[in-house]
């Protein structure tokens, strides 16, 4: 895969998260510390953003460095992927209370749905 074409990846992916978590070019890149511009830049495929950067933008977005390289063609995987990321700095104790609440969860809005 040339350069280009992860760029564009790279930034479709920036671009569809950063909407995705209802956040404005403007706000994004002020989490990020870089100019809008920049931003907009990036998210078109002009450029990537140094290896070092990759960490703080998935931050950002709360996914994995690994997922912004990824399409977001499977939503459900897309949204389990964003649920362990967000597991990740809590006891086990923890993630296992916010599964049983995702589960219960599922099952009233699952009702609702019928």
């Amino acid at each position: 895969m040339r350069e280009k074409e992860l760029a564009q990846i790279l930034g479709e992916s920036i671009a569809d998260r950063r909407r995705r978590a209802g956040m404005t070019q403007e706000e994004l890149a002020g989490v990020l510390d870089i100019a809008t511009d920049t931003l907009s830049r990036m998210e078109k495929g002009r450029f990537s953003p140094k290896m070092g950067r990759l960490p703080d933008i998935a931050n950002a977005l709360h996914c994995s460095v690994a997922d912004l390289f990824r399409g977001i063609d499977d939503k459900a995987t897309d949204r389990a992927s964003t649920i362990a990321y967000l597991l990740q700095p809590l006891s086990d104790e923890a993630q296992d209370t916010l599964v049983e609440m995702i589960a219960l969860a599922t099952r009233v809005m699952s009702k609702k749905d019928s």
